[in-house]
């Protein structure tokens, strides 16, 4: 599905995809909204939880009000979910986004909560370093 956005030939191919890919972001429990990391800065209401398995895999788990973060946040949860430090340690945001022809048409206000999880994830990298 991931490819199928990177070969959009427009944005509003790529905007319709992003709303259908929130539609498989379920909605957390109102326990789970409450244990995860509320964000601030974005347009909407944002949550983003994790835990690392015995394995040392990461398991992401993150929600929005708005569908399109909801998108956004499936997207991005394709490609950290169930990875390790080492894995995630040069994962760049804005580069993969970009790779998928996202970024350009993000506003600030939705990039700041989406970089906001960067940062968790890039501070989760160096607690096991």
């Amino acid at each position: 599905m991931i490819k199928k956005l990177a070969s959009a030939s427009h944005w509003e191919e790529r905007y319709r995809l992003i709303i259908q890919f929130s539609k498989q972001l379920p909605r957390p429990t109102e326990q789970d909204l409450n244990q995860m990391h509320s964000i601030s800065g974005c347009e909407a209401k944002l949550w983003f939880g994790f835990n690392q398995q015995d394995s040392g895999v990461f398991l992401f788990q993150a929600y929005s009000e708005a569908r399109i973060i909801n998108g956004l946040l499936w997207i991005l949860l394709q490609e950290i979910n169930g990875k390790t430090a080492q894995q995630l340690a040069n994962f760049n945001l804005i580069h993969y986004f970009s790779d998928l022809g996202i970024t350009q048409r993000l506003s600030t206000t939705r990039l700041n909560g989406l970089k906001q999880i960067e940062t968790i994830i890039q501070n989760l990298v160096k607690k096991q370093h």
